[in-house]
């Protein structure tokens, strides 16, 4: 055996906040806050497994496997009783940050070539959802019905716009202007409104020693 403690690179509280879920030397790993025992999920000597995060019921851990020479999205019980279920095929690229829709029924996780996919957990039925022609995409949220995901994306100029995607038709929509920087968006509980930062509030101060300027805390919410 192996200590790992010291080798830990991802993490993630379970929905009731009763047990960890860890990353560490290529396994999953949950862990009790008080009472229970350590399980090891995935116990994969010959696959990198990653980036594990809890299904909002707490049933079941989704992460990332290379266990087929590509990576690919799995899930497996948090408890310990199954097996793990491969979800994804064609893996082409390096896969990242898996995220559960609030009711559990999809998956969405990004790759290394900028595109973003979603996958219905119980068909395994998977789609392109974007496609960024600068860069990752790893900043997307789920509206609270699951009906909306929010991301950003870079343009041809290196700036950064929020995106929306819509389930009901497949199309994404910009939603904030080309002229700032915005990121990180998060919908608030009632789906109404969307947060997001931003790259707009400019106030430069003129150096006394220098010919220059600079701005500073130029990002708000």
């Amino acid at each position: 055996q192996v200590n790992v403690s010291n080798l830990i690179q991802n993490y993630g509280l379970s929905p009731k906040g009763e047990r960890a879920v860890f990353e560490a030397r290529g396994d999953i790993f949950t862990v009790p806050i008080e009472h229970g025992g350590v399980r090891n999920l995935t116990r994969s000597s010959d696959a990198h497994d990653k980036a594990p995060t809890w299904s909002p019921d707490g049933k079941y851990i989704a992460f990332l496997s290379d266990k087929t020479g590509e990576d690919e999205l799995y899930i497996i019980p948090q408890d310990g009783s199954g097996t793990m279920e491969q979800l994804t095929t064609g893996g082409q690229a390096m896969r990242y940050n898996p995220v559960w829709s609030h009711d559990g029924k999809k998956i969405a996780f990004s790759d290394k070539d900028g595109k973003v996919y979603v996958v219905t957990v119980a068909s395994k039925q998977m789609q392109q959802i974007a496609d960024a022609p600068d860069g990752l995409v790893v900043d997307y949220d789920w509206s609270p019905k699951g009906n909306y995901i929010a991301f950003s994306m870079n343009d041809a100029t290196g700036l950064s716009s929020v995106y929306i995607w819509s389930a009901a038709d497949n199309k994404v929509t910009r939603v904030t202007p080309k002229m700032s920087n915005a990121n990180t968006p998060a919908f608030d509980t009632t789906g109404q409104y969307l947060y997001f930062l931003s790259d707009r509030e400019y106030a430069p101060q003129i150096s006394t020693a220098e010919f220059n300027y600079a701005t500073n805390r130029t990002t708000m919410v």
